[in-house]
Formats: C-alpha cells, sequence, structure tokens
C-alpha cells in the first residue's frame, strides 16, 4: 500500500504531506480543484513523465515522493538490482533546466526500474482507459493467474522452445539450396582453410611473441659475442683461470694460503659449469634462417585470411567448421530432413500433451471464473449481464494452443461481444469494478485507484459501487476520486481536495475530514448546499455506507 505522499510545487500544490492506510479512501472535491493533479502525482512515482511544466509557477523545481509497504516480489527485485530492501521510498523531482532525478531508497536509479519495480503494485483506472482488463491480448494470463497454472505453462514453454528450435532447423535446412558455383565456392574456401591447418585460435599471437623475442635475441647478438670472447678467447676469462690453475699446482710450503688458493680453483670450476650451461641455453634460443623464414610465411597466410574473411583466427576456425557442416548437410540432405521430421513429431506430441492438458484446464475453469464474474456485475446492479470466457484452441504457442477472449452482453437479446465494445460509460464502469474485484489480487495489485470511474450512474446503483470498492480495500488498498455522495459515504477515510486563489495564484490542497466535516460534505456533494434536512440525510447515508462496508 501507499504509506506516505509528499508533493511540493507541482502544478497547483504548494506543498501536502499526507499518510495513508489500508482500506477504502475517498477523494472529492469541486470540479477543477485538482482532483486529477493528485492522481497524476502518483502516477509519477510509479514512472509515467513529469516535465517541467509540472512546476507550480514562479517555483524552481517540483517535488513527489511517495513511500510503499515491501511485498517480497518487491524485495525480491530491490535485492537483485542492490538497493536497500528495507524500506520502498520512490522519489522524484524535476527543475526549470529539464534535469530530472529518481531515486529509490535514496539511491539514484532509471524510471524504467521502477515502472518494473510498480508494474502490478499500483493500477489506476480511469474510465475509458485502454488498461489491461480491456484488452485481449491480456485475457489468456489473467484465465491462468485465475487457474494457477504456472507450472504447467514452464513445461508448456519449455516444450515449445524444443518443437520450435527443431522446426526452424529443418525448415532452414529444407530451405536452404546451392547452385553449383556456390557449392564451388564453399568447396575451395574449405579447402583453402583446411589446408591452413587451422587448429589454435591464438597461433597468430603466439608467432608474433615469437618473432619479437627473435627480434630481440638478433639486436643482442653483438653484446652475447662480446660475452663469448671474453670468457673463450686465447686471452679471455676460462684461459686466465686455467693458467692460474697450473701455476697455484707448481706451489709448495704455501699452507697459510692453501685453502685460499683450493677456494679459487672451486670457483674456476663453477664459473666453467655455468659458462658451458649459458652456452648450452644461448644455443637453444639461437634461431636459423630457415626457421624465421617458415614464422614469417605462416604469419603472413593466418593475416592473409582475416583480411580475406574479415574475422578473427577464432572465427576462421569457426567458417571452416560451418562451411563442412554445410556441405556434410548438402550431401546428407535427404536423410537429415527425414531424421528431423521425426523428431519434430516426437516433439510436438509432447507438446501437445501438455497443452491439451492445459486447455482442459483452462476450459474447466473459465466456467467458474464466468460465474464469479456475473456474481460482482449482479452485485453492481448489472442483473442481466452475461460474461463468458471464449477459448479457442486453433493455435500453437508458448503458452499452449489456446486464444482467450473474454466476452460480455449487459442485456437480454443483445448478444456477446467483447469487452471494449461496451458503450455505456456506467456500464463499462461496473464491468472493470466488478472484474477488478476477481483479479487484483490475482495481479499481485496492492493498491488500486478509481479515477471518477462512477460517472454515469447514481442512487442505488452508486451506493452498490461504493460497497464493491469497500469489500475489495479489506484485500487491497483503493483510492476513489469521485463525486458521488454514495460512493463517498462508504469508504473508510474521506480526503477533500479543495483550491485557493487570489489575484495572482491559485493553489491546492488535500486534507483528512473528521466525521462532521464528512457528513457536510456528504451534504454538499448530494444537494449542493447544507440545510438541516441535507445534514440529516447526509448523516444517515454516511451510517449506512459505514455498517453495510
Amino acid at each position: 500500500m501507499l504509506k506516505n505522499l509528499y508533493i511540493k510545487n507541482f502544478i497547483l500544490i504548494d506543498s501536502i504531506n499526507l499518510q495513508f492506510n489500508d482500506g477504502f479512501s475517498v477523494f472529492t472535491g469541486e470540479t477543477g480543484a485538482g482532483k486529477s493533479i493528485f492522481i497524476d502525482g502518483i502516477s509519477i512515482l510509479t514512472g509515467s513523465k513529469m516535465t517541467t511544466s509540472m512546476i507550480k509557477q514562479g517555483c524552481n523545481k517540483a517535488i513527489i515522493e511517495g513511500e510503499f509497504s515491501l511485498t517480497d516480489e518487491i524485495k525480491e527485485k530491490l535485492n537483485e538490482a542492490g538497493f536497500d530492501d528495507e524500506t520502498l521510498i520512490i522519489s522524484r523531482e524535476i527543475n526549470q533546466e529539464g534535469k530530472s532525478s529518481t531515486r529509490v531508497n535514496q539511491r539514484a536509479c532509471s524510471v524504467s526500474f521502477i515502472k518494473d519495480l510498480l508494474s502490478d503494485y499500483v493500477d489506476i483506472h480511469c474510465q475509458h482507459d485502454n488498461q489491461y482488463l480491456l484488452n485481449n491480448k491480456y485475457h489468456l494470463d489473467l484465465l491462468d493467474k485465475y487457474c494457477s497454472n504456472d507450472s504447467l505453462l514452464q513445461q508448456v514453454n519449455s516444450l515449445y522452445k524444443q518443437y520450435m528450435q527443431l522446426q526452424n532447423e529443418y525448415d532452414k535446412l529444407n530451405n536452404t539450396t546451392f547452385s553449383l558455383a556456390q557449392l564451388e565456392i564453399i568447396k575451395y574456401q574449405l579447402d583453402e582453410l583446411e589446408n591452413a591447418n587451422l587448429s589454435n585460435m591464438n597461433e597468430d599471437e603466439e608467432i608474433s611473441k615469437q618473432l619479437k623475442e627473435f627480434a630481440s635475441l638478433e639486436k643482442n647478438q653483438k653484446i652475447i659475442d662480446q660475452l663469448y670472447d671474453l670468457f673463450e678467447s686465447d686471452d679471455g676469462i676460462i684461459s686466465k683461470l686455467y693458467q692460474f690453475n697450473k701455476l697455484a699446482d707448481n706451489l709448495s710450503n704455501f699452507d697459510s694460503i692453501k685453502e685460499e688458493i683450493h677456494n679459487i680453483l672451486d670457483c674456476y670450476y663453477a664459473i666453467n659449469d655455468d659458462f658451458d650451461s649459458i652456452k648450452s641455453k644461448m644455443k637453444e634460443s639461437v634461431i636459423d634462417e630457415n626457421t624465421l623464414n617458415e614464422l614469417n610465411e605462416r604469419l603472413y597466410l593466418l593475416q592473409r585470411l582475416k583480411r580475406k574473411y574479415n574475422t578473427s583466427l577464432a572465427g576462421l576456425i569457426q567458417l571452416k567448421n560451418q562451411l563442412k557442416q554445410q556441405l556434410q548437410q548438402y550431401d546428407d540432405r535427404e536423410l537429415i530432413l527425414d531424421q528431423l521430421s521425426k523428431k519434430i513429431e516426437i516433439a510436438k506430441q509432447s507438446y501437445l500433451e501438455k497443452a491439451n492438458l492445459l486447455h482442459d484446464i483452462r476450459c474447466n475453469k473459465s466456467n467458474e471464473l464466468s460465474e464469479k464474474i456475473m456474481e460482482q456485475l449482479k452485485d453492481l446492479s448489472l442483473p442481466n449481464a452475461v460474461f463468458k470466457v471464449d477459448i479457442n484452441a486453433d493455435q500453437l504457442t508458448n503458452k499452449g494452443i489456446d486464444r482467450v477472449e473474454f466476452l460480455i452482453s449487459m442485456n437480454k437479446g443483445v448478444s456477446l461481444s467483447p469487452l471494449n465494445k461496451v458503450a455505456s460509460g456506467g456500464e463499462l464502469s461496473r464491468l472493470m469494478l466488478g472484474l477488478k474485484v476477481i483479479f487484483a489480487n490475482l495481479q499481485g495489485s496492492k493498491l488500486v485507484i478509481f479515477d471518477e470511474i462512477d460517472t454515469g450512474v447514481s442512487g442505488k446503483v452508486a451506493f452498490n459501487i461504493g460497497v464493491k470498492m469497500a469489500q475489495l480495500s479489506k484485500d487491497i488498498q483503493v483510492f476513489a476520486v469521485t463525486h458521488l455522495s454514495s460512493v463517498s459515504a462508504c469508504g473508510k477515510y474521506h480526503y477533500l481536495i479543495s483550491k485557493d486563489s487570489n489575484d495572482t495564484t491559485t493553489t491546492s490542497n488535500i486534507v483528512l475530514l473528521d466525521k462532521q466535516q464528512r457528513i457536510q460534505q456528504l451534504a454538499i456533494l448530494s444537494s449542493s448546499n447544507i440545510t438541516q434536512s441535507s445534514l440529516s440525510a447526509a448523516e444517515e447515508l454516511l451510517a449506512k455506507g459505514q455498517a453495510i462496508c
């Protein structure tokens, strides 16, 4: 439910801060007082467009903020998006430069996010609006929600995807034909790619790395040659150490330096071993001219193929496999088509088995749904209304084989027709209210707003509408903008929307009425003035509405 609404500098509203409770709240006021502005503010919280024209004249920016109670579904969406899930406070504002901001729990977010967040949470219904209940493309989903078919629907959806995947594969192969020239091109390309022995998708990068290393070795070759000369020349390090070794062997009677001589000799052997290891490793790193040419030629081939086919090495490997598959499918075309055809038939039968089960459930539950809706319409003074769920099993979709449309006849002798063909505004309003009593909970709605849908009705019918809204509010928070005293009397809470004007500005305001104020407002709604008799009638009407609701 909507717990709190704060609006500042919005069209005619200076500033309001309203606390709401669950149940049925009614909003009344004279024409032009700003009742639609109040609904527009809530609509903006659910993602409607906010423009600079909505900023109250003379103000810098408009602000709308609302706090909603949390549901498990809302918590899950908040968690998935990384938002705090302890509260749900949505804030929107726009300044004169057109810069707007949208926040959830004080963190910036996109408008599309709050649209998704509250898509089923808030249901705003205005007379004659083109909403989901009137649109037959939603009727199948509404029936399934009533049937609680989620598990079976998932199975049907999965089986349909498997069936369509096989069918698409069959159609693609069946519709694929190659001319002799095309076949020659495919064979030529395949031969070219296979002859290139493509297997390693990183081969070009590895060759480039090798060539860079070899280039670095070649650049340092002079230094390497100098190192060899220092060690191996006739006057080099190894030769000098060898001479030292020979001379040291001839020393005698010098026990005091014997240990040092021994250490130098050990160093000689260690240096000699390390130098041999260096030479061995350098020989491994040296590349001959033939190997270098082979690497350059290989890299050139790979680069040429990548340019020719405008793809990466991984793409070339994938293309090679695709060409091979095309030729294989072409050669084994009839065999593969026959195998696919058998798989398609098996997949189709598996799908139809579940889809027919789904169809039977829908047919059985549709009669129950029709009866419940006609009970609602009877309560709304439409005793002759006939409602029918029309089901035609004539298609294959991911939702089954059924096309569903809700049909209605309001009067005896009148044939059934689609909901959006109902002409009378008063009848349509009652029909929509009856449907919402059934479907609002199924849709997951937590706040349903009726904006003057009682236009065109009066007397007993109007009172019955108020009673029905009050019944709906036992499960869902209900707001109703109305001009009828009979509907207003059924509200648990009554808010008055008024406006004040002076020479320069007009301001709208919303206040919660106490019991005495409600009686006065009901008297005004009923007779346009306050007299003792109108107050008595209003008090009686309020008592009746509160007692029944």
